[in-house]
């Protein structure tokens, strides 16, 4: 670069940025006259910036107890060189009174020792080997895993792994693993493996090959859980006369979306596929039955 340029680049950091730099007549040099912990980014940015990125930071706590929560926090804190609250009166606490952003439940994985273990595997290539117990069944059994991918899904962290002995992509909720296991034995990562295509058309956690379309009808008093919220990329929503909708879904499994259904009660009907409209009035009757 020419003289000009650096000279340029000197004065904005001394001036806009208000670094403490002098020149140094004995080494002909610039210098910081004292220790700079953190370099001061964001310092453009608006008031309404600075705002928006504070409150964002408030999402972070979907990732507490994670491992990487805490490091999260703190990168947070020296990208922005701590700017976000200079000046303005702009002070992340005061900003409580008008936002606030509540993740109940979000992701957390009690064993912290389980979720490194699933973190190392999968960024370093490693087998992993841990117990693991299906829905619906009270044994733990020994999987051999392969990580590709991890993901918070519906406030639960959920591994997307080939299942070595099975050959089989398959997808594990890390809430039901035990006792992790890493014997350092590495595996290639497919090239190309899209971790969006697998999970796809899935309604939550539970994946599926092949497409359902799910059609329901919504009365009026249960209209507004699906208008004002995204459920899933496929979703498509249709007014009805009196305030009803029609809501479908391209699917891949219809486990999640019946457990869904079923939190609508009288609300909500079936309209296809035939054989979800079996199965959710099948368990209206069982619900009937329990509580009587």
């Amino acid at each position: 670069m020419s003289p000009k340029t650096i000279q340029r680049d000197v004065n904005y950091m001394r001036d806009t940025l208000d670094l403490p730099i002098e020149y140094d007549y004995t080494d002909k040099s610039f210098v910081y006259t004292h220790e700079v912990l953190n370099f001061p980014l964001g310092h453009n940015l608006s008031y309404e910036e600075r705002v928006a990125l504070v409150v964002a930071s408030k999402t972070l706590n979907v990732f507490s107890g994670m491992g990487f929560g805490e490091e999260l926090t703190s990168a947070f804190q020296k990208i922005t060189g701590g700017l976000l609250i200079d000046g303005e009166d702009l002070q992340s606490e005061s900003l409580d009174v008008y936002f606030s952003v509540r993740t109940p439940g979000a992701g957390i994985v009690r064993d912290q020792k389980l979720f490194n273990a699933v973190r190392r595997a999968l960024l370093n290539h490693q087998d992993l080997h841990v117990e693991y117990q299906a829905k619906g069944r009270p044994a733990f059994t020994e999987r051999r895993l392969h990580p590709y991918h991890l993901a918070c899904v519906e406030s639960r962290w959920i591994l997307v792994a080939l299942d070595v002995e099975k050959k089989e992509v398959r997808t594990y909720v890390l809430a039901r693993m035990r006792n992790p296991l890493t014997p350092g034995t590495k595996f290639e990562r497919p090239i190309g493996f899209d971790p969006v295509k697998h999970l796809g058309t899935a309604f939550g956690v539970w994946t599926g090959k092949g497409e359902t379309i799910v059609e329901l009808e919504i009365s009026a008093e249960g209209s507004h859980h699906v208008t004002e919220r995204h459920w899933h990329d496929t979703q498509h929503v249709t007014s009805l006369p009196g305030g009803a909708v029609k809501v479908t879904f391209a699917l891949s499994d219809l486990n999640d979306v019946t457990r869904w259904i079923l939190g609508f009660g009288g609300d909500i009907e079936v309209l296809k596929p035939a054989e979800l409209r079996v199965v959710i009035a099948a368990e209206g009757k069982k619900s009937m039955a329990k509580n009587k």
